[in-house]
């Protein structure tokens, strides 16, 4: 069944809501044993574990436990609360925090000409992220602030590991006239983020060190746009369709390369290319079986109303300069998924494809 649509001018292309994100069923969860691997990052066991509505209380949470079972001998401890209610109560608090070690990483240089091949990194860091977050209109406009802090490492120009302590700052805002928060079928979404000034010093703790190779430094600026539209096909299928542009200003005399962002290519390790500028622009095609089945196990308290098939396909570059080379000899990748739709967590393992091998995916959320 397709929403109805206002009739109003000013609501006639905004569809309604299916349901209300406030309203959600109190208390679901999921806790999952996982192997999985990681996108240019190796391969995993550990638990991913999922909380919406704790308590009635609008509060989600979610954690990753997880250490690499390959070569790599990496270990992640990380969690996430999202929606903690402020005052007034249409401002939320988000906040991650993660402890990551990593004994045998091989990361990419970057560059539009990055080599297919990778560089040792090793080292250990803390991250904290806390993001105050304005949401309104039954959270169809959303504005924010985000603070993080990097607490670990970095390296010379001669591949000496050095500590490093850095601040992160950043904003954006989010128009979205969709159909659904958590899984969309219809309508539009608007996002742009930027980075600002951050401080040397909050309660996370000070800066330390100097920028290298992991670093741009506070006088760069990366403003990245997305659109993203959804359309109903036929009954139970669906469209997605992402476009995203990203772009930094900054240090353009210093002859470094500046990596603005990264296209999100699923077919790709994480970070396989960044430079300056960039865009990526991905179909989802999916399609919904409704399930409606009550889920009561031990490591699953949910109603799961849909499990969903779907098939991608994406193009991405990135490129030194904004000019016409950043549209000619495009990434490409493809590949298939299973997402399970429960109300307020979709769950998503994916299969993705490139000229350089395969990649899996498998955690919460849609992709877009």
């Amino acid at each position: 069944m397709f929403v109805v649509l206002h009739t109003s001018t000013t609501h006639a292309l905004v569809p309604d809501r299916r349901r209300d994100f406030a309203k959600r069923r109190p208390n679901e969860y999921l806790l999952i044993p996982a192997v999985a691997s990681l996108p240019g990052i190796g391969v995993f066991a550990g638990i991913i574990t999922a909380v919406s509505n704790i308590a009635d209380t609008g509060i989600n949470v979610g954690g990753t436990l997880a250490e690499s079972i390959d070569d790599s001998d990496i270990e992640i401890q990380a969690i996430a609360l999202e929606d903690i209610p402020l005052f007034p109560p249409s401002v939320k608090l988000d906040y991650q925090a993660a402890h990551i070690k990593v004994g045998n990483l091989e990361t990419y240089l970057p560059g539009r000409d990055s080599p297919n091949f990778t560089i040792p990194v090793t080292g250990e860091f803390n991250y904290q992220f806390v993001s105050p977050t304005f949401r309104s209109e039954e959270r169809r406009f959303n504005a924010w602030y985000n603070l993080s802090y990097f607490d670990g490492f970095d390296y010379d120009e001669n591949g000496n590991e050095k500590p490093l302590a850095r601040h992160g700052a950043g904003a954006g805002l989010l128009l979205d006239l969709t159909d659904d928060v958590v899984d969309p079928r219809i309508g539009v979404r608007f996002i742009y983020n930027t980075t600002l000034h951050a401080p040397r010093k909050s309660p996370f703790g000070e800066n330390e060190g100097e920028d290298g190779a992991f670093g741009n430094g506070d006088d760069v600026r990366i403003r990245d746009y997305a659109l993203v539209l959804y359309f109903p096909l036929a009954q139970q299928w669906y469209l997605a369709w992402a476009n995203t542009y990203f772009k930094a200003t900054g240090q353009e005399d210093s002859g470094n390369i500046v990596a603005g962002g990264s296209p999100p290519l699923r077919g790709y390790p994480g970070g396989r290319w960044s430079d300056r500028f960039g865009f990526f622009s991905g179909l989802d095609l999916r399609y919904n079986i409704p399930m409606a089945l009550k889920l009561d196990w031990l490591l699953v308290s949910a109603l799961l109303e849909d499990i969903q098939l779907a098939v991608f396909y994406e193009v991405g570059q990135v490129s030194p300069v904004d000019d016409g080379t950043l549209y000619e000899d495009l990434h490409h990748s493809y590949g298939g998924g299973v997402r399970a739709l429960f109300e307020g967590i979709v769950l998503r393992l994916d299969m993705a494809y490139s000229d350089e091998g395969q990649q899996t995916h498998l955690t919460i959320g849609q992709a877009f």
